[in-house]
């Protein structure tokens, strides 16, 4: 009779729990009637995670709501939300198939949308579920698709988070190879972060695989920690730090080092972050005392594991009594003062809120009269400025005309300038030939019939000089016709080889006043698109400066070798090489002034000013490669695949 007198007490208080939880869903669903559905939402997601420790039938009902108002917006990222809540409230209370069962829904529609930070998180609690359903393989598998949406993500510590569990994962089902593996590579992503629990929960991982495996490479990973500790103060991690240290020693046999670190353990701090059972420890501490035949010290070890597993025991109970006690008795009183206190907070809000929107219509008509005052102040202004702005216009406007004037007299000025400068050296260079021509008899004639050497060294020099002038004059009349774009490229097919040996009399006429050898290195079967007369320019120019640096009795080689865009083609000597000073300027107008004011020679320096227009207008590139005293190799880089 007794018996059943308690159990019809227990009914009839579980029941008033009950209604009293319904009373307070309720009211507080009732105050959320009125208001947007966007803010019932979010209200509503608040309030069924709250209850997540605390009621579950509460909980579902919230729950149950926002899916209600979720399929009538017909908003599918909110119902997978919803989804995903149904599957904590289950998890917290332990009904795991049902857990799994609203996480999938809640997969399926995150995958649909795309969402990889939700399904991450949606895989990771699949994970937490297979692994307290003691499922090895699926709760791995999950992990690892957890993982991977984090690495697309490229969130390192959540990268680092998910590969810390997945390796604590294989070292509770005693996988240490693969827990390591995923371990090491956890403290990889989390790099250089500082006090972070879970990083140092990596390291502690780490020590537990080699003491499970019997290894004594935990040493190091036990001084991160402490390192670490240090600059983060957690008193669990402390505790951590010395129940692995205490594994380490009895792990090496300094039983009395170990039996130390176990004293200082506070064991209720670690049970909940341990994969190891903490108190095994005084347990091994006990077997190695007794087998060393200390039963005094084997005794006294194994009544401190056994109070020890009791305690824990006991808690374990009592947690799960006042869960229960809290879910379905005591959580009834405190829902209605906790409503209450909303209710009545809700009340002064509301009163704050009446009292902010007339403060706002006041502060709106002061605004108003503001801007109007405003608006007419300025009104006056622009009136006036816009009279200041028409003087000005009148005044912009003759000084855009004078400009204009300025800027016709400079074109003209600057196109006087260049037709002077073709005129004048149009105008030099037929008398010059002449000079050239009639020096060139005199000298063949002195040779013929005159025996004196000096007379006959002046005039070979009086020609040589003409010459450099009339060469130059050429090419200054030839730089002024690129600069001034008046020189019409025409370009054509041809076989680079045939070409090269059709002007090979013409460099051998240069060649041969050094005895200087020139060699071919051509692929026969390259054809390109260029200017013929811009080309045979260029590697006259190119083997002119090559001769002139060039020992007597040397080789310069012309080489040209296919490329993918067209071909490369090149003219190596083995002379002087060219000064580092000039490497960077060598195609640019800056050398040749800097070497007109220094140079007495009769050389006019343009000639790879010329070199580095025509490869432009043939749509190459010039390039050079120099070591002192080694030689010098310029490139040209044709391009054959331009339009």
């Amino acid at each position: 009779m007794l018996r059943c007198g308690l159990h019809i007490t227990a009914f009839i208080f579980l029941a008033l729990t009950a209604s009293s939880q319904s009373n307070v869903t309720d009211t507080v669903l009732q105050n959320l009637a009125e208001m947007h559905d966007s803010v019932k939402m979010k209200l509503l997601k608040n309030y069924a995670l709250e209850e997540q420790h605390k009621s579950l039938r509460a909980g579902l009902i919230y729950a149950d709501k926002r899916m209600e108002i979720a399929k009538k917006l017909n908003d599918t990222e909110k119902i997978a939300e919803t989804w995903h809540i149904y599957g904590n409230l289950y998890t917290t209370s332990g009904l795991l198939p049902e857990a799994e069962e609203n996480y999938l829904k809640a997969l399926i529609l995150f995958d649909s949308l795309k969402l990889n930070e939700d399904k991450a998180s949606i895989l990771h609690n699949l994970g937490l579920v297979a692994f307290k359903n003691n499922d090895t393989l699926k709760s791995i598998e999950y992990y690892k698709k957890s993982i991977a949406l984090r690495k697309e993500v490229l969130d390192d510590r959540r990268i680092g988070d998910e590969l810390t569990t997945l390796g604590e994962t294989y070292l509770a089902f005693k996988d240490y190879d693969n827990s390591r593996k995923y371990l090491m590579e956890a403290l990889e992503y989390y790099g250089g972060i500082e006090k972070y629990g879970r990083k140092m929960d990596a390291w502690a991982f780490i020590t537990d695989n080699y003491y499970e495996a019997g290894q004594n490479g935990g040493k190091r990973w036990i001084d991160s920690m402490i390192t670490e500790n240090k600059k983060a103060g957690s008193e669990i991690h402390k505790n951590m730090i010395n129940l692995r240290l205490c594994k380490y020693h009895l792990l090496n046999n300094e039983l009395v080092l170990g039996a130390a670190y176990i004293d200082s353990i506070n064991f209720e701090l670690v049970y909940d972050y341990e994969v190891i059972d903490p108190v095994d420890v005084i347990n091994t501490l006990a077997e190695k005392y007794r087998n060393m035949g200390n039963e005094r010290q084997a005794l006294h070890y194994r009544l401190l594991y056994r109070k020890h597993r009791f305690d824990h025991t006991r808690r374990e109970v009592q947690n799960l009594v006042s869960n229960y006690n809290i879910r379905f008795s005591i959580r009834a009183a405190e829902e209605n003062i906790k409503w209450s206190q909303q209710q009545n907070e809700l009340i002064v809000k509301r009163i704050k809120l009446e009292k902010i929107i007339s403060y706002t219509i006041y502060l709106a008509l002061f605004i108003t009269l503001v801007v109007l005052a405003y608006l007419w102040y300025n009104l006056n202004a622009i009136r006036k400025t816009n009279i200041k702005l028409e003087q000005r216009r009148a005044g912009l406007q003759e000084a855009y005309e004078r400009s204009s004037r300025y800027k016709e007299r400079i074109l003209s000025i600057r196109e006087n300038k260049s037709d002077f400068f073709s005129i004048i050296s149009l105008k030099l260079r037929k008398p010059l030939c002449n000079l050239t021509a009639k020096l060139s008899d005199i000298s063949e004639y002195l040779a013929a019939h005159s025996k004196d050497l000096k007379l006959k060294t002046y005039m070979e020099q009086l020609y040589k000089d003409s010459s450099g002038i009339e060469k130059g004059l050429e090419r200054i009349l030839l730089w002024s016709k690129l600069q001034r774009n008046k020189y019409m490229v025409e370009q054509e097919t041809f076989n680079l080889n045939d070409f090269l040996y059709e002007i090979l009399p013409a460099l051998l006429g240069i060649a041969l006043k050094k005895d200087i050898r020139i060699r071919f290195d051509v692929d026969p079967e390259i054809e390109i698109k260029y200017d013929r007369f811009c080309l045979k320019t260029i590697l006259t120019i190119i083997t002119e400066n090559s001769i002139e640096h060039s020992p007597p009795r040397s080789d310069i080689i012309i080489r040209a070798e296919k490329s993918n865009s067209g071909c490369t083609l090149s003219v190596t000597d083995f002379g002087s090489g060219i000064p580092d000073n000039l490497k960077d300027k060598i195609f640019d107008l800056s050398r040749v002034k800097s070497e007109s004011a220094t140079n007495g020679t009769h050389k006019m320096g343009l000639g790879l000013l010329i070199v580095k227009l025509m490869t432009q207008k043939n749509h190459s590139t010039p390039g050079l490669e120099s070591k002192k005293n080694s030689g010098t190799t310029i490139f040209i880089h044709i391009n054959n695949n331009h339009d």
